[in-house]
């Protein structure tokens, strides 16, 4: 199997990313609203490729210390190989090189395969946003991984990736 290649995303990588976000969500971003994100000031977004073809992608907005995942998603059919987990991995380091400290984010309280995954990340649950996705009615989980900016976090990082 190929690589899996970690890099920044652009405008014309916006019709693949488009068609995960379809792929994956009940309520996906339309083109617009992905062209908004990539182009507004204090954000990351990064996209996975394997062999050539984009298979998953992240998005993240800073605020002083902290960042937020706004989005993160892979192609069905590259669920569970690893990109999610690259993905992950790449941003938290590249934003703890920037002085990012703490990172969070909301998942579906139904996806429990995102949640183990944020979970070896060192993110726990600090509460729930009721009613928070409006096409499915599911709650977010709001998770929280603190000082990812430590040598110790660094050390946990290179071990994910190890396994």
């Amino acid at each position: 199997m190929d690589p899996i290649v970690v890099a920044e995303l652009f405008r014309v990588d916006l019709d693949a990313i488009h068609a995960i976000e379809t792929a994956q969500f009940d309520d996906p971003w339309s083109l617009r609203v992905l062209r908004d994100e990539l182009d507004a000031p204090n954000r990351r977004y990064t996209k996975a490729t394997r062999g050539g073809e984009i298979v998953g992608y992240l998005g993240v907005m800073l605020v002083d210390a902290e960042a937020h995942v706004n989005t993160i998603a892979t192609t069905p059919a590259a669920e569970g190989t690893g990109v999610a987990t690259a993905l992950l991995a790449d941003a938290i380091r590249a934003l703890a090189a920037t002085g990012v400290r703490d990172v969070t984010l909301e998942v579906a309280s139904r996806n429990l395969r995102a949640q183990r995954l944020y979970s070896r990340f060192g993110f726990a649950p600090v509460g729930v946003r009721r009613g928070y996705y409006p096409h499915s009615g599911d709650d977010a989980v709001v998770m929280w991984v603190r000082d990812v900016h430590t040598p110790s976090y660094a050390a946990k990082l290179a071990s994910i990736e190890a396994a």
